[in-house]
């Protein structure tokens, strides 16, 4: 098939979504198809995220207003990527047009658009459905991109989401009709993440940005409690945001830092090395409209990884984590702790919940996700 995609973020931009967009137009690439992105021209000054793209899949990046300014690049791009995609859609036999919704990205809008032009099915896979709640300015500027998000969840052929719970989301939160929605979990290559020869060490980690939502914060009035039972456990960040200065001033207050190290923005590449040396991996640990049931690419990697996860209750879907038997949902800081410690003086249940872990991650792979996706469509 020939595909056209529409994405605002991709690489050299980082980010569990960018590894996500890279992961399917790669698995399209080797499927046969040919792929070609359509992607704003950005001036990203953030850490650098380098994947080999196949060298079937042709990228264009497009110009587009305030390329400097990711917020409103993201609002500004679709008039470009409209003109683009048309011409290179009349240039070219496209099948469909394939494209990730966020809330306030507009690249979806342009997709939808162009697929009704040229008179093909349009997809929109959605992994962030809904903001954070907001009040004030921020929460009168949210609706009308509400507006904007709808109108282009309408016009799509299809709709991918994440899980049940998602589906309800879209359903209550842009008025669609449910026969529009398929489920499509993110997936993963597990082969990726498959090293050898690694001992496990008394290291919980943690990989991703560091958002308040993910209640990093929870993670660190745990640490006093275990450090206690184990003075050897080590906590690791992988990764950076918006909360990790708020994090070291609690550790450097708290005189943890022997205990907790702070990685930054580590190469792709070294990160299966990082999580196979652990013993557990950390999920989200605040509830919210964001993490709630949800489905993180960095779960998957620990789950590839064959790590036993903690994570606060409800967060996690539960094809991600089954209490007692991957790992553990928790309600606060103690119990947090105490999981940590069980699993930490107990490398049997570890090695035991791990391959529960790694036999789960099968059904996320991308070529078995992506094969079904495109089924009716060929």
């Amino acid at each position: 098939m020939r595909i056209l995609a529409f994405f605002f973020h991709f690489p050299p931009i980082s980010g569990g979504g960018v590894v996500v967009i890279a992961d399917i137009m790669n698995t399209l690439a080797e499927m046969g198809h040919d792929v070609t992105v359509l992607t704003p021209n950005l001036k990203w000054a953030g850490p650098i995220y380098e994947p080999k793209i196949n060298s079937k899949v042709e990228v264009i990046r497009v110009e587009t207003p305030s390329s400097s300014n990711m917020k409103i690049a993201a609002r500004r791009c679709q008039g470009s990527l409209k003109k683009m995609g048309e011409k290179i859609g009349l240039e070219k036999k496209f099948d469909l047009i394939f494209t990730i919704f966020h809330p306030f990205h507009l690249a979806p809008n342009a997709a939808v658009f162009c697929a009704k032009k040229l008179g093909i099915p349009s997809i929109i896979k959605i992994d962030d459905a809904v903001y954070a709640k907001s009040s004030g300015l921020k929460s009168l500027q949210r609706r009308i991109e509400k507006r904007f998000s709808s109108k282009s969840l309408e016009g799509a052929t299809e709709i991918l989401v994440l899980n049940e719970y998602m589906k309800k989301t879209v359903i209550r939160s842009y008025n669609i009709p449910e026969k529009k929605i398929s489920i499509m979990p993110n997936g993963i290559d597990e082969t990726f993440f498959q090293v050898k020869d690694v001992k496990r060490e008394e290291k919980i980690v943690f990989s991703g940005v560091m958002y308040y939502h993910r209640g990093l914060d929870i993670l660190l009035e745990a640490v006093e409690k275990v450090i206690k039972k184990i003075p050897n456990a080590r906590f690791v960040f992988l990764g950076s945001g918006p909360e990790e200065q708020k994090l070291r001033e609690v550790v450097s207050k708290k005189n943890l830092g022997s205990n907790v190290e702070f990685k930054g923005w580590v190469d792709r590449n070294d990160i299966p090395m990082h999580l196979a040396s652990a013993s557990v991996g950390i999920g989200p640990l605040r509830l919210s409209s964001i993490t709630e049931n949800s489905i993180p690419i960095k779960v998957l990697e620990y789950m590839a990884s064959s790590l036993p996860i903690i994570a606060k209750r409800g967060t996690l879907s539960k094809d991600v984590l089954e209490h007692g038997k991957n790992g553990f949902f928790i309600e606060d800081a103690d119990e947090l702790a105490n999981r940590i410690i069980e699993l930490l003086e107990n490398q049997k249940a570890v090695k035991e919940f791990g391959l529960e872990s790694f036999n789960m991650v099968k059904k996320f792979s991308w070529q078995n996700l992506i094969k079904s996706m495109l089924e009716k469509y060929q």
